[in-house]
């Protein structure tokens, strides 16, 4: 009895390791993104506009999108989330290899260092 077990739970360790093995490999990073947080203080200048004692900032992150395949990519959707608010840009062509930059909207908040972090990616393969 011990033994039937014993070799049921090798045999779903061997099969797990081979599983992982080979959708470990297939499933490479198609995109790497990076990206960095960069705030500027707004400063109001509408005299309409009334004036607070709170400072405004505006967010955006800054960063690089490549594409790892052998395919080129198109409308690529990298998205964030800064202070608790959707924001993204989108690169609109990826040649195999190519590695470009990208701005995402700007965010306005209170916060002069916002937390933020990646949210995903979406893109189109491009069908030649």
């Amino acid at each position: 009895m011990v033994t039937k077990i014993l070799y049921i739970i090798i045999l779903s360790g061997l099969a797990s390791y081979g599983m992982y093995y080979l959708y470990g490999e297939i499933s490479k990073e198609s995109l790497t993104v990076t990206g960095n947080i960069q705030v500027s203080q707004q400063i109001i200048s509408d005299i309409s506009t009334p004036q607070s004692d709170e400072p405004t900032y505006m967010a955006v992150v800054k960063g690089k999108v490549k594409n790892n395949t052998n395919k080129p990519l198109k409308n690529i959707f990298v998205k964030y989330n800064i202070a608790g608010q959707n924001t993204s840009a989108t690169v609109f062509d990826l040649l195999p290899g190519e590695q470009v930059e990208f701005n995402t909207r700007g965010v306005k908040t209170g916060i002069s260092r916002p937390e933020f972090y990646f949210d995903g990616v979406q893109y189109d393969e491009n069908k030649l």
